[in-house]
Order: C-alpha cells, then structure tokens, then sequence
C-alpha cells in the first residue's frame, strides 16, 4: 500500500471535504481524486461516497487501522534512519559524567560504533530524546514520562564535603543529622528543581531542614566555599575524582543515593537497544 495514497486518505476522513483535504496536503482537488481511485483499485473495494460525504465500512476500517499502520511505519524510517548514523547519542549530567565515562567507554567497545556524548540534566534528556536529538540518556533523576522509558543501571551515592579541619572529618561516615547546626552551601532550587528536591528529601529522613547560608550552582565555587569554611556541601559521589585542597568528601551514614537509569523514547526504538541494554548492564550490575 502507498504511503501517500493511505495518507491523502486519512486527511479526507478526517476533513470529510476534497477541498480542505487537498489544502491541507498541498494537492489539486483532482491529485487527490486520483490517489483515492488510485487506493481503492488497489484494495478492490470502494472506501467511500461523496454525496453526503461518508465512509462506506471498508473505508471506516482503513481509517481505524491506517492511522496505527502509518505512525508505524513512519517510527521505522526513523529508526532505520537513526541507525545509519556514525555516533549513537547520550546525553550524560555534567555532575555524573567522570563516573559513568567507564561505562560509556565500555559501550563503545563492545559496539564497535562511535558515542557521542552530550552533556546534558534530565530535564534536558527528556526535551531531546522526545525530539529526535538523542538517542539515549543516562539520566540521574526521576523519569515520570509516559512516552520515555526507564530502566534503572545503578545508583550514585550523595556525600557531604566538609574542611579537612571539621570534627567530623576523621569519620569513614558522617551521620547528616549530625550537621544539623552546619551552615549549609547548596544549589538554587531553580537550577535543577528535581535535584534540589532529591536533597531536600535527604534532609527530611535526617530529620531537620538545612540552614542555607548561600546558594551555589557549581561544585568548583561550592568546594572552594567549603575550604574557606564557609559551611558543609551535600552533593553526589561522582566529584569525588576532583579532590580540592582543604576539602574532604564523606559518604553519608544514612546511605542516601541517586538512581541513575537508561532513558530513550519508546517510540521510535532506539538503534541498537537491545546490544546497548546487554553491555550496560553487564557493566553496571
């Protein structure tokens, strides 16, 4: 059946008028004339009556069914498409980039297919794999979208950077409820609305909210506030390969940690997903 032809008809069932139908798909009235004829010849059987318009049954069952049939196969240009690109595409948070650079170097290996990284937060994940700018994300944060799917890789523990000179420093773990008198350095809650309420969300299993004495956006700017003695960081496991003189960074006794899961759009299905899933996982478990 002929992409085309099932298309010229779909947009007539649904303007149920030649004239708008053949506006709407850039054709003369009898272009569009022709692809129906055309459509109903190659299904032997008539899809519809002009005056009054309406669908016979035959056609009513093509536009129940033809719709599905076109965003299908449509789905598989793209993905067939996106296949034949030189570089899958992920995009990885700044903050989880140095960790998850293994796992991603293992991917290239065992596909034998370059990997592009992009840096980018969730939120940002999510806008581009729903449009075609990504092929996949290894995303940090919680996923509530219905048209992106999520499968859980490992989790990232949250740990607290303290002076090298803070009582609490010696310790293997610190216990956050110990810090409930700390000044606290942490990130504005509009930088990364859903991070900030991870945090938060740490504070209230410890029990306490944190005195925020100054907001901060970059880890660099944080650990050198910290140094400083300015106040006590929370942030995630992944900066602890960037030591900073003065600076120590803890694991937290309460085990708080981040999930960070594979993300792609279920439709259409990434190139290569199942080899990606196998390798990641083998990896990351």
């Amino acid at each position: 059946m002929d992409p085309r032809r099932l298309k010229a008809f779909l947009v007539l069932a649904e303007e149920k008028s030649f004239h708008k139908a053949a506006e709407r798909l850039y054709l003369s009235q009898p272009a569009l004339t022709q692809r129906i004829q055309a459509l109903e010849r190659e299904l032997g059987v008539r899809l519809l009556e002009r005056r009054p318009f309406r669908l016979t049954p035959a056609g009513d069952l093509l536009r129940r069914e033809g719709a599905r049939l076109l965003k299908e196969l449509e789905a598989l240009k793209e993905a067939v498409r996106r296949a034949g690109q030189e570089a899958l595409r992920f995009g990885v948070p700044e903050n989880l980039l140095p960790d998850l650079m293994p796992l991603l170097d293992h991917l290239r290996r065992g596909l034998g297919q370059a990997v592009e990284v992009l840096e980018m937060h969730t939120p940002e994940q999510v806008r581009a794999l729903k449009e075609g700018r990504l092929d996949y994300g290894l995303a940090g944060l919680k996923v509530e979208d219905p048209e992106v799917a999520k499968e859980p890789l490992l989790r990232v523990p949250i740990v607290v950077a303290l002076p090298e000179t803070h009582p609490l420093a010696p310790r293997a773990r610190v216990p956050l409820r110990a810090l409930k008198e700390e000044p606290f350095l942490l990130l504005p809650k509009d930088f990364l609305p859903p991070l900030y309420e991870a945090f938060m969300e740490v504070f209230r299993r410890a029990g306490f909210a944190p005195k925020v004495v100054r907001e901060v956006a970059r880890f660099s700017q944080a650990v050198s506030l910290v140094a400083a003695g300015l106040g006590v960081h929370l942030t995630l496991a992944p900066y602890r390969v960037y030591p900073h003189p003065g600076v120590v960074l803890r694991p937290l006794e309460e085990e708080a940690a981040l999930e960070v899961a594979l993300i792609y759009a279920r439709r259409p299905p990434p190139p290569r997903l199942e080899e990606v899933r196998r390798l990641l996982r083998a990896l990351a478990l």
